[in-house]
């Protein structure tokens, strides 16, 4: 049976533990692209606290509009702020050079789809962890009556619970304290492949 998840911008920790209990994976398209989720942004830990990061989207079809017909907006320069950020974030943190360049490229690929560009970076972070998940699209809208395997709005909601509290070394824990769940990206800078122990 398939597990229904929505797609992720470097999806956080909870989005990453929940995909490697699941082993189909279909990644939603054909919803009508929700506002304010984490389908198109994701949360660090800098100097100054949580920092969101948000790509800028065109919704074609305004409120109507696919996820899978979601484009990027290239209008101002993201990637560049993007990058900037995880690099004054993580810069000092045990497994930057092992990872930046990576993360560098997914951010600066050349991909003008939502979808596209978050697979892209979901199957690279499946890759880093060795996660056993084999990832799919919809290729219909399913409404799920039992919600058992449907994720589509827990994992990417603002508001999801999260009752996860497994601690690692955080980059500013000794000036912020331990912030849970946020993007993978914060456990794979401070721990490396040890990331997958959080996960699996």
């Amino acid at each position: 049976m398939s597990s229904l998840f929505p797609t992720s911008y470097f999806g956080n920790i909870n989005y990453f533990k929940t995909l490697a209990s699941e082993r189909n994976i279909l990644i939603e398209g054909k919803e009508h692209f929700p506002k304010q989720t984490y389908r198109n942004r994701f949360e660090i830990i800098s100097s100054n606290g949580v920092q969101s990061l948000s790509i800028p989207v065109n919704k074609i079809n305004g409120t109507k509009t696919l996820t899978e017909d979601v484009e990027i907006s290239y209008l101002g320069d993201w990637r560049k702020d993007h990058w900037k950020a995880i690099e004054s974030a993580y810069s000092s943190s045990p497994y930057f050079e092992h990872y930046g360049v990576e993360v560098n490229e997914l951010i600066y690929q050349n991909e003008t789809n939502l979808l596209k560009f978050n697979q892209k970076i979901i199957e690279r972070i499946i890759n880093w962890l060795d996660i056993p998940s084999s990832i799919n699209f919809t290729s219909e809208y399913t409404f799920s009556e039992t919600k058992t395997n449907d994720f589509r709005d827990t994992l990417c909601s603002k508001k999801q619970n999260y009752n996860h509290h497994i601690v690692y070394t955080q980059v500013f824990e000794n000036q912020k304290g331990f912030t849970e769940n946020l993007s993978i990206l914060d456990a794979i800078f401070c721990l490396g492949p040890i990331a997958r122990k959080l996960i699996i």
